[in-house]
């Protein structure tokens, strides 16, 4: 299935697709990485809303605190929204289960169409290129990996992956990441023209079908034996 923005003979235009009559009041839970970010759009907003919030160890109250403050600037209530989507992993175990509890908690409030999206497609979608590996941190030294490549949306071309970190340099493709992952510096870095909530969030405002079975966690636990470090 592909997912997010035609590139229409280009990489994902930087159009923001809350331009282009698709508004509607969405909120984006975001934290699989060593950050959390929460991002809202909505009809009342000239752009969207972001914030991001790190911390040294994953915590829910820090979502909160940040769906707080976006709510408050926007003069908005949980119960004006009409979506809530979340990433799903791979990532931080704490981060996920974090996330996808703070979706499932407003969506079940307010009786809220949810939806969940790999954390790996979310970071794809940042990118101003039509093709990349996309990565997130796993254990120390190890990075999920999965290609994508844009076709009238972003497609999964092979399954995820688990990359120790020098493999990352061998690859064919550029490398997208979370803000602030530190690459090796012999890594050939995507070039990215959103952050990870405005892309989930991009993600969001154009989903016709909302389906609340994807938010379940990706768990990716397979390193092999002989891998170890």
């Amino acid at each position: 299935m592909a997912h997010g923005f035609s590139h229409n003979g280009r990489a994902c235009s930087l159009r923001s697709p809350w331009h282009n009559g698709l508004v509607r009041t969405v909120l984006a839970l975001l934290g699989c990485a060593g950050r959390v970010e929460v991002a809202l759009a909505s009809p009342s907003l000239a752009a969207p809303s972001v914030v991001a919030l790190a911390s040294p160890e994953p915590r829910a109250n820090l979502l909160l605190q940040a769906v707080h403050q976006v709510l408050q600037a926007a003069q908005l209530k949980v119960s004006d929204l009409e979506l809530v989507v979340a990433t799903t992993g791979p990532g931080s175990f704490t981060g996920i289960r974090n996330t996808l509890a703070c979706a499932w908690g407003f969506a079940q409030a307010c009786h809220l169409p949810v939806h969940g999206f790999s954390s790996l497609l979310v970071q794809a979608a940042r990118s101003g290129e039509a093709e990349v590996l996309a990565v997130q941190p796993a254990r120390k030294g190890w990075f999920y990996a999965q290609p994508f490549v844009c076709k009238e949306g972003w497609i999964a071309t092979a399954p995820v992956e688990i990359l120790r970190q020098e493999e990352l340099a061998s690859q064919p493709l550029s490398v997208v990441a979370p803000p602030g992952l530190k690459l090796p510096p012999d890594v050939k870095v995507a070039s990215t023209c959103r952050t990870p909530a405005e892309a989930l969030l991009a993600l969001g405002v154009q989903l016709e079908s909302p389906d609340s079975s994807t938010l379940v966690p990706s768990y990716v636990e397979a390193f092999p034996a002989s891998r170890e470090p």
